[in-house]
């Protein structure tokens, strides 16, 4: 069976397409208790906010139940690694 989680990319604040850097292990994946569901063994966000260092990230698994995380800001990006992206944009 697949599992769905959720990782984290960095992007260049001024062309948004650039990945600056990305988590190499997911932030979230369901745990064993989390896999039974509607859609079993996945977790998803619409999005989460900051709060001082602290990323919140509310989320849903297996479209039953939802539950909130935090991490470390400092800590997520001392954990991802830099990017090389082969990919560009075509600019007028």
């Amino acid at each position: 069976m697949r599992t769905c989680s959720l990782g984290a990319i960095l992007l260049d604040i001024d062309e948004p397409e650039r990945v600056l850097a990305r988590s190499e292990q997911p932030i979230i994946s369901p745990h064993q208790d989390q896999r039974d569901g509607y859609v079993p063994d996945v977790v998803y966000t619409c999005g989460g906010f900051a709060h001082d260092d602290t990323l919140v990230l509310p989320y849903g698994i297996a479209d039953q139940t939802i539950a909130i995380a935090t991490l470390s800001i400092d800590q997520l990006l001392g954990e991802m690694r830099p990017q090389e992206s082969s990919w560009s944009p075509a600019r007028p």
